[in-house]
């Protein structure tokens, strides 16, 4: 399949959403991020992200787990000016988070790209991707039908992005 998906940001303009504040952590200023990427240093202490209706924030530190990072950043010291952030959107543009993700695609270059089978049958266009558990899986819409694909070695056999497709085998044909 080549290259993987590194980064599950969503795709809004010229921007990708990495991230959303959820709400304060403690008193200290510190809010609860909900990150929309699998980069591992995205929340990194100095990164710059911008924030929906704030414009940039710097993040002054960071603690926690990946999945679930607890972040300040620089300016908001305090739990009343950290409640301003609260369900904000965190952003980077996509040339950021494509040199972030060196040799791979965003989710945000699959989306409208025709699904096809390796002998050019046309499923449909990825019109989403969804990750429900542990694997990224492809929203495909032909027409009123929708189908659902995993993002599995064994079912996308090839994502061409410059050629505008993904070549897939359907679930029932790998029996």
């Amino acid at each position: 399949m080549g290259p993987r998906s590194t980064s599950r940001s969503t795709n809004d303009g010229d921007t990708l959403v990495v991230g959303q504040i959820r709400g304060p952590h403690g008193v200290r200023g510190e809010v609860r991020i909900d990150p929309r990427t699998d980069v591992p240093d995205r929340f990194r202490s100095g990164a710059v992200l911008d924030c929906d209706g704030v414009g940039p924030l710097t993040v002054r530190s960071v603690r926690g787990e990946a999945a679930a990072p607890i972040v300040l950043f620089a300016g908001y010291l305090d739990r009343p000016s950290a409640e301003t952030l609260r369900d904000r959107y965190l952003r980077v543009s996509k040339d950021e988070a494509r040199r972030a993700t060196k040799g791979s695609y965003l989710w945000a270059d699959l989306i409208g790209l025709r699904a096809e089978t390796p002998d050019g049958r046309v499923l449909g266009t990825v019109t989403e991707l969804i990750r429900p558990g542990s694997a990224d899986v492809l929203v495909i819409v032909d027409g009123g039908t929708e189908t659902l694909l995993p993002m599995l070695d064994s079912v996308v056999r090839e994502v061409d992005i410059a050629g505008g497709r993904i070549v897939v085998t359907p679930l029932e044909e790998l029996s």
